[in-house]
Parts: C-alpha cells; structure tokens; sequence
C-alpha cells in the first residue's frame, strides 16, 4: 500500500465532503451534512488505496493541516491563545512544507486541498465542544489556521520549487 497516496487523496475527499456538507447546510435544516467530510476521508482513502499516485507534499499537508488545527484546539482548552501563538502556528506549517516540497506540479496543486481536508477533519472532531466555542476569538483562530494554513502551505511549497527552478537556470 501507498500510504502517501492513501493520506493524499483522504484529504480530497474530506475536502470535497467539506464542500458538498457546505453546499447541503440550510439554517433550518440537518446539521448531519457536515458527517459527509468522514464519508468524503473514508471514501478517498479507498480510493487512495486502489488507484496510488506519486505525491509528497499533499500527503503531509493532510495531517499537518490536522494537526496544527488540533494542536492549536486543544492550547485554547488550557490558555488563552494571542495572534502570535497563532502565526507561530503558521510559520511552523510554511518550514514543514518548505523542507518537505512537492513531487510534481500536480502535487503542489493538491496541497492546500488536503491542508483544507485535514482543518476540516479537526474541526469535525472538536464540533460542539463548548469551551472551545464559548472562548472569545478561538473559532475565528482556527479558521485562521485553516484558511491562511492552506495558501501559505502552498506558497511553501511552490516558493521551494521556484527556488530550485532558478537554481538550476544557468549563469551568463
């Protein structure tokens, strides 16, 4: 089994389960769309597993983006956490992606997607936790995490394949 090509396409798929539980919520209606973002896991890591691709970045920006929307959950649980604790989080999220690059241009591409899948994940497993929702700012920081996580994860990684497509332009 490729694993990378599991975590890869698990982070689509809760991505697009994201997308289709967002498109599906009304006000007045289900909140049990949002479940479509495991279905969405499940069903990606499925298809991760009988169709691999080659891919590096993506498949760590899914559990980065997991993981750094956990972690950040669960520091607001115990303390009250600054805008920096918050940038330090994104700053830790651009080294990861820069050391770890991309395979290829369309693993770059997949990058914030699975960043994306993996906030989602997270904050499906921390949905309706009181504390965390009654803290002041703490929702609109781990949307923080989310969002700015996956652009700058991508621009992480595209910055380290730019870096060494002019390294390797020659001299005159």
């Amino acid at each position: 089994m490729n694993w990378k090509s599991i975590l890869t396409w698990a982070g689509v798929g809760s991505f697009l389960g994201f997308i289709m539980a967002v498109a599906m919520y009304s006000p007045m209606g289900n909140e049990n769309f949002v479940y479509l973002i495991y279905a969405g896991m499940l069903l990606g890591a499925l298809i991760g597993a009988r169709y691999p691709i080659e891919s590096r970045a993506s498949a760590y920006a899914f559990p980065l983006g997991f993981a750094a929307t956990s972690l950040l959950a669960g520091l607001w649980m115990v303390k009250p956490v600054a805008s920096r604790d918050i940038y330090a989080f994104l700053a830790i999220v651009i080294v990861t992606m820069m050391f770890v690059g991309a395979s290829g241009f369309f693993d770059m591409f997949l990058v914030p997607v699975t960043y994306f899948g993996g906030f989602a994940v997270a904050m499906l497993v921390f949905k309706g936790y009181q504390p965390l929702q009654g803290t002041e700012g703490a929702v609109v920081g781990l949307f923080t995490i989310g969002v700015m996580g996956a652009i700058l994860a991508f621009f992480a990684v595209f910055g380290r394949w730019a870096f060494n497509m002019a390294r390797n332009i020659p001299r005159r």
